[in-house]
């Protein structure tokens, strides 16, 4: 018996979600032999072996586990050399989440029968689910070398390649598994995948598109419509899609930090800040998500809420350097200037690439007047980005202070230009708030 059940989810660095479906098993298993070569003095207990093998696998197609598992260790008692019995048990160790008891069962079914389609089937999709690719691929590669038109090992190959970025190959696997299996909606997404890749972006919605007719709670695919339609900054149809695949699928923090992530960029931040309180409930352990609601909550001026999340993130993440960075604005923002600079001189030595840290840290500085400790900061942060027209206002101040008034003046007209092609473009501002995909990007600074 092949599973059909579990699923393997995964992220990829381009937010693709990948699912691994487990193989269907043949419809006449029930019928399949479990005589072994034996001798004909086992023949009796082979032929009882079988019975009990075939009325488990009835059980277990029923998702009845329980019921099954004591009839599969009954079989494999009375015919330990039974290949389908060990894959069985295999089956329902899988099921139950002991991957390394399941492992061992189904080598020990390729042991016994190392031909055994449904167990090379079953072990390629163990070792995908359990991050090992590479061993996955051979397996899935050895049951196409014996069945050229498996179905399930056709797509799970194909998804472990698009998982590797290697579309070329994954294409045509793709293509095969929809003409042996058309509209089913994973291929669908699967092909979507693939055509996003090529940056056929028509082809891909498309696909989507008829992955959710088929199946209109399918969150994936929902959710990729929304990244295509989020990069052409179609934000308000974004956020649509986002808060559908959302309400169809709670357990992917990604879905939660996009969606919040939109509602920022559309300056909705009520509805961010009740996505990502909902993100902190579901996934406690995670800093990521006391860091967004922190971000949000600054959006809306709330620095109470914003100081609370920004030390909850930092207390499960000590050195996460944006969230030190923006509790360091928040704390000075509050007025505690000494307790300020102590978090963001803390975070300028975890990072000296981090902009804000340098920043924030510099313009506090200026407002104490403390301009000659505040040069040097600001400095670094203009070499970090010498495009944020913030940083050269905030280091023509500390030079006017200083009667450097050559340098004050160069800063000055560098300020100006920056700050006119801010407005004439506003997307040339690199203090957009997009939390989802660069955690260190805020909101804008006062000058």
């Amino acid at each position: 018996m092949e599973l059909k059940f579990a699923k393997y989810n995964c992220i990829s660095c381009i937010g693709l979600s990948l699912t691994f479906c487990l193989s269907v098993l043949p419809s006449d298993f029930v019928a399949a032999t479990v005589k072994q070569k034996t001798g004909n003095r086992n023949e009796a207990r082979q032929t009882d072996a079988g019975i009990v093998l075939r009325e488990a696998a009835t059980l277990l197609q029923s998702g009845k586990a329980d019921e099954a598992e004591p009839l599969v260790r009954r079989a494999v008692k009375i015919a330990p050399q039974s290949a389908d019995a060990h894959n069985l048990l295999g089956v329902i160790l899988d099921q139950r989440g002991d991957a390394q008891r399941a492992e061992s069962a189904y080598r020990q079914a390729l042991r016994l029968n190392p031909k055994s389609i449904p167990t090379l089937a079953n072990l390629g999709v163990l070792l995908a689910r359990t991050n090992r690719q590479g061993q996955a691929i051979e397996f899935f590669e050895k049951v196409l070398l014996a069945a050229p038109n498996h179905p399930p090992a056709i797509f799970n190959l194909g998804l472990l390649y698009a998982e590797r970025g290697d579309y070329t190959r994954a294409a045509p696997l793709l293509e095969q598994a929809d003409k042996l299996s058309p509209n089913s909606p994973a291929i669908l997404y699967q092909l979507g995948v693939v055509a996003s890749s090529k940056n056929d972006i028509e082809e891909a919605v498309e696909l989507w598109q008829r992955a959710l007719a088929i199946n209109p709670k399918y969150a994936d695919a929902d959710f990729m419509i929304g990244e295509e339609l989020r990069k052409q900054q179609r934000l308000a149809g974004a956020a649509e899609f986002y808060e559908r695949a959302l309400t169809n699928d709670r357990t992917k923090f990604v879905y939660y930090v996009r969606l919040g992530g939109v509602y920022m960029q559309l300056v909705q931040y009520d509805k961010a800040l009740d996505v990502f309180q909902q993100a902190t409930q579901r996934f406690p352990d995670t800093p990521e998500a006391f860091y967004f609601l922190g971000v949000a909550a600054r959006g809306k001026a709330l620095y109470e809420v914003a100081e609370t999340a920004f030390r909850k993130s930092l207390a499960l993440q000590p050195d996460n350097v944006d969230a030190l960075a923006q509790l360091g604005f928040i704390v000075g923002e509050q007025g505690d200037l000494m307790e300020a600079e102590r978090i963001l001189r803390r975070a300028t030595v975890v990072s000296d690439k981090h902009f804000y840290a340098y920043y924030d840290l510099g313009r506090l500085l200026v407002k104490t007047r403390r301009y000659e400790e505040a040069l040097p900061i600001l400095q670094h942060g203009a070499r970090i980005r010498p495009d944020n027209a913030g940083v050269h206002y905030q280091k023509f101040i500390a030079l006017t202070r200083l009667k450097r008034t050559a340098e004050a003046e160069r800063e000055f007209v560098t300020f100006k230009r920056l700050e006119d092609e801010r407005k004439r473009n506003p997307r040339l501002e690199d203090d957009i708030n997009n939390p989802d995909t660069s955690p260190s990007e805020a909101p804008p600074r006062e000058k």
